[in-house]
């Protein structure tokens, strides 16, 4: 309720006060709610709100019902302890001027999945067929499942909660339609008692989960300075101030003073614990959700996902580097968004559109608050394995790379690629030290322009071409990777086998045989050697797996058939597939042959990648 003497605000200003309030917040009455002391205990505070927070709209669905019938239940209870205790409800409570209310007390059990839209997301189990048919991956998922419930619950409980916000929308459109002043003034009080809610659970969030300890500020014990203080004795008899113990006592005076609080009295670095490592990780969660939508809008930018949008940035961008106000432009903008943000603060309307966002699985999750709401607090995990999991390995396996590339070129594993590119930075070294710095500064902003516009969308959209969108790869260009490397070296080692047993006069043992019609054209002969026979399956049969240098085949065990052969110059793939006893073969038409089974399979893979001959792409 609002103090006496004070006006209603209005609808508008009642809409807003989402955020953290400020310092001075409870300076102004309008911007709190005022209310007379009353000896509640945390308990009954927490009950009260859970009643004027039930007050909304009914929502969608199943909450519908489960909202129905609690307060069916609860109305039943108030009647029932009415009749049969009417001494309690006529006697009014007796204040105690020695009990005050409990400071941001925490905010209801909400045991409702409210929602505005949509319905909450079914969580399914796995059936009794997925657990006999896959039981190690099953429950693998059923673990996975387990714990992204278990963060999503200490997510939703701890910030504010998806239904708070629900409730508060629906308070605000009780509000926006109510007929009556009464109407208008209940309203009101609803909408003001779940924003104050908010703000405590604000504090609660941040006191429960996020302070573990407290350590009082010591209190300043060095005085200011008196000059008289430092004067010494000299050697010629004169006294001189002593500046330097001045100045030390000086700065400590106003460390103390300006800075005490920021002075951390425990010089040790904290213990370790799981308690505080999840502590730092929520912490770090939350407060990165602000950057998860913008790192989403930029993505949605360079993306060219809205050509017009995109199209407008790139335009500013041209203009600003074409008049050299880019940086300016950059603190203007910061400026702007700061300022902005205390003229015109977030709406109810907003939150709308926040919950709308949450709650359709169509739309694009901006945090991932968000997706916990879409997929359900079991399903948020897969949901984001499944959209974030590629793209995610694909960045971590180019980061490898990069890595390699790195050391190698510093190992001058390609001494002629090394010499290349220590070429080409002594170029730039010459550029950097000859052009002023201005021009450095344009030149790099164009680059950070043409690869923000036209390298980011080519490497995100087309991700076959990300590495020749990278100015990374052009400057270490053809400088290998391990694998690579690993390839070259297998293949050398191939040439000088093969060449060593043809220069001994092999060519008659059992480990060749001879091609050709010509026998008298020994430029035409050409020599395979039979890299080795492997037992494994193929489908349903049993046999041996046949690796020549020329290609494979697979023979039964029983009639000798050959029942698929591949040479190695219509072999377009090479993939380990299973858990580590597979082999699988793709031509370049795309035929498949697959082998399972295959104990030495990775010295098949090797044997076939070295004498082989070809030149091979590692793609995963």
């Amino acid at each position: 309720m609002t103090s006496e003497g004070l006006s209603r605000p209005s609808t508008e200003q009642l809409s807003q006060g989402l955020d953290r309030a400020s310092y001075n917040i409870y300076h102004n009455p309008r911007c709190h709610l005022v209310a007379p002391l009353q000896p509640t205990t945390s308990a009954e505070q927490s009950q009260a709100s859970a009643h004027s927070i039930d007050d909304g709209n009914p929502g969608n669905g199943r909450s519908r019902l489960r909202r129905i019938s609690k307060k069916l239940s609860e109305n039943v209870k108030t009647t029932a302890d009415v009749v049969l205790h009417p001494t309690h409800h006529t006697k009014e409570k007796s204040i105690d001027p020695t009990t005050v209310p409990v400071l941001a007390p925490p905010p209801p059990e909400d045991d409702e999945d409210e929602r505005l839209f949509h319905d909450a997301p079914e969580q399914k189990g796995p059936t009794f067929k997925e657990v006999v048919k896959h039981p190690v991956s099953t429950v693998q998922s059923a673990l996975h499942g387990a714990s992204g419930a278990k963060f999503a619950e200490t997510m939703d409980n701890q910030v504010i909660a998806h239904g708070a916000g629900v409730r508060l929308v629906r308070a605000y459109d009780d509000l926006v339609n109510a007929k009556s002043d009464k109407d208008k003034n209940q309203a009101a009080d609803s909408l003001e008692q779940l924003k104050k809610a908010r703000q405590d659970a604000f504090v609660r969030w941040t006191l429960d989960r996020h302070v573990l300890m407290v350590r009082r500020v010591p209190p300043q014990t060095t005085s200011w300075p008196n000059l008289g203080d430092f004067r010494a004795q000299g050697e010629n008899g004169r006294k001189r101030i002593q500046w330097v113990d001045f100045g030390h006592h000086l700065l400590r005076y106003h460390l103390e003073h300006y800075g005490g609080q920021y002075i951390d009295q425990n010089p040790n670095l904290p213990t370790p614990s799981e308690e505080a490592l999840n502590t730092s990780a929520e912490r770090l969660i939350m407060t990165s959700t602000p950057y998860q939508m913008l790192l989403m809008k930029i993505r949605h930018i360079y993306r060219w996902d809205n050509p017009t949008e995109t199209a407008k940035y790139l335009a500013a961008y041209t203009f600003l580097w074409t008049i050299d106000y880019l940086s300016g432009a950059a603190i203007l903008a910061l400026i702007w968004t700061v300022v902005k943000r205390r003229l015109y603060p977030p709406t109810l309307e907003d939150i709308r559109g926040e919950i709308k966002r949450s709650e359709d699985v169509e739309m694009t999750a901006m945090n991932i608050t968000q997706l916990i709401e879409q997929h359900g607090s079991h399903g948020w995990t897969d949901a984001l394995r499944q959209d974030l999991g590629p793209w995610l390995l694909l960045q971590l396996e180019d980061l490898a790379n990069v890595l390699e590339i790195w050391r190698n070129f510093y190992e001058w594993r390609e001494p002629t690629r090394t010499k290349i590119t220590l070429v080409l930075l002594s170029v730039f070294w010459l550029a950097i030290t000859a052009i002023p710095l201005n021009i450095l500064i344009k030149i790099t902003q164009f680059n950070f322009g043409v690869m923000f516009f036209g390298l980011f969308p080519l490497a995100t959209r087309w991700p076959q071409y990300r590495l020749l969108a990278s100015p990374m790869k052009w400057l270490f260009w053809r400088v290998p990777t391990d694998a690579e490397w690993a390839i070259a070296r297998l293949q050398v080692e191939a040439r000088y086998r093969t060449a060593a047993m043809q220069k001994a006069g092999l060519e008659s043992s059992q480990d060749y045989k001879k091609e050709g019609n010509d026998s008298n054209a020994e430029a035409d002969m050409k020599y395979v050697a039979n890299l080795g026979k492997y037992h494994c399956t193929t489908g349903n049969h049993h046999g041996e797996l046949c690796v020549s240098s020329e290609g494979v085949r697979f023979v039964s065990a029983i009639r000798k058939n050959v029942l698929w052969e591949m040479r190695f110059d219509a072999l377009r793939l090479l993939q380990k597939v299973g858990t580590g006893e597979g082999l699988l073969f793709v031509s370049s038409e795309g035929d498949e042959s697959r082998v399972s089974g295959l104990e030495q399979r990775n010295e098949v893979f090797t044997q076939i990648v070295g004498y082989s001959g070809l030149r091979w792409q590692v793609s995963g």
